[in-house]
């Protein structure tokens, strides 16, 4: 059999109107999100009609429909994938790294490189400080969901590290606030006001690094101090 006539029978099997999905091809829910990001990150929430997400996308706006109920669905889906990829990547194990990393340098020191490979990261981010004033629930999410959560997250963190000696003892959420507050900077000056410009990771991580000294020099175990290995870690 030929390969024209295989081409035939295969276009002959698919049902009408059903193109076959390619094994790289992104889903269309997929699609219409990364569509919303960019559109949203450029000229805002209330800007973006449902139909401009279908355009950008290259499918029908019933078809966003299909998989969403509106532009408060795709923005809370965004915002799940967000607070997901910020949280998943903080790990208890970051507090005894085995290159011999301080507590905040494995805390900090990654930052950039995950960033890179994630550059949705810093669209979404911008839709954020973009329409906080003005969308109570993007405004809500950021106080409950990211400020209000990473200082939980962070005061626990700082917490177990101080049990274990790995670093000096003191009021663990005002440490996380002042933790977090410098990380939202940080990301602010460094991502947000590039604007388009590409960011080089390796200029991102020297900004980093005096600052992580920082850390270590008044926060880090007190001289000849060892932490207390973590056994729920081995």
């Amino acid at each position: 059999m030929t390969r024209e006539q295989e081409a035939r029978d295969d276009r002959a099997k698919r049902k009408p109107g059903r193109p076959v999905r390619r094994p790289r091809e992104a889903h269309t829910s997929d699609r219409i999100l990364e569509a919303a990001v960019d559109l949203f990150s450029r000229q805002g929430f209330d800007a973006t009609p449902v139909r401009r997400i279908a355009a950008e996308a290259g499918i029908t706006e019933g078809a966003v429909y299909r998989h969403f109920s509106g532009k408060d669905e795709i923005l809370d889906r965004i915002l799940a994938y967000a607070e997901e990829r910020i949280f998943t990547p903080f790990p208890f194990e970051t507090m005894e790294n085995a290159d011999g990393c301080s507590l905040f340098g494995s805390l900090l020191a990654p930052l950039p490189e995950a960033i890179a490979a994630d550059p949705y990261l810093v669209k979404i981010s911008r839709i954020v400080y973009m329409e906080m004033l003005r969308n109570g629930r993007i405004r809500e999410y950021l106080k409950k969901r990211y400020i209000e959560r990473g200082d939980d997250f962070t005061e626990q963190l700082f917490s177990q590290a101080m049990e274990r000696g790995a670093i000096r003892s003191c009021d663990p959420r005002a440490l996380a606030r002042v933790f977090n507050a410098f990380r939202t900077e940080w990301a602010f000056q460094t991502y947000i006001l590039a604007g388009e410009e590409p960011v080089d990771p390796e200029d991102a991580g020297a900004s980093l690094e005096p600052v992580i000294r920082f850390f270590d020099q008044f926060l880090g175990p007190a001289d000849g101090a060892r932490p207390v290995p973590d056994e729920t870690t081995r």
